[in-house]
């Protein structure tokens, strides 16, 4: 285990949110991955996605099952001009493709309403052989979070 799944492990334990460390076994690096190599509910598996709009950096929380919908985005952010962090940007932010861990970003993250329909979720943990699972009510107690609906129907 690296040292951000060291950290966002003892986030947990200093918030008392109850948890699950998945072991993937291999590098996952996407949702379509974490289902492929891990036996856990497809719907559960939520991904955390960094994009900039404008100059501002966001990250955004769905299921891995659903895509982002650029009109609900765009109108939650007032903004038009909406991509992903390329590799080097993500970097900057101190993550590689598949390590996001969203319990270690420190800015406001959006949270698709869609989320919490399941009662475990599991998400990057910071390191791509590793998942984390929780019950998704505790989330919010985790992050600086905003609920919206920003997922294709």
């Amino acid at each position: 285990m690296n040292e951000k799944i060291l950290k966002a492990i003892e986030k947990l334990k200093q918030k008392g949110v109850y948890y699950r460390v998945l072991d993937i076994g291999k590098p996952a690096r996407t949702a379509e991955e974490v289902a492929m190599f891990y036996d856990v509910n497809p719907r559960e598996i939520i991904k955390t996605l960094m994009i900039k709009a404008g100059e501002q950096i966001y990250a955004v929380m769905l299921p891995g099952v659903l895509k982002i919908d650029n009109k609900k985005l765009s109108k939650v952010l007032g903004k038009s001009d909406i991509r992903f962090l390329n590799s080097d940007e993500l970097f900057s932010i101190g993550f590689f493709q598949g390590e996001v861990c969203p319990i270690l970003i420190e800015k406001e993250i959006l949270v698709d309403k869609k989320v919490f329909e399941t009662e475990k979720i599991n998400f990057g943990s910071g390191d791509v052989y590793f998942g984390i699972e929780i019950n998704s009510k505790d989330l919010m107690s985790l992050i600086k979070g905003k609920i919206v609906d920003i997922s294709k129907d």
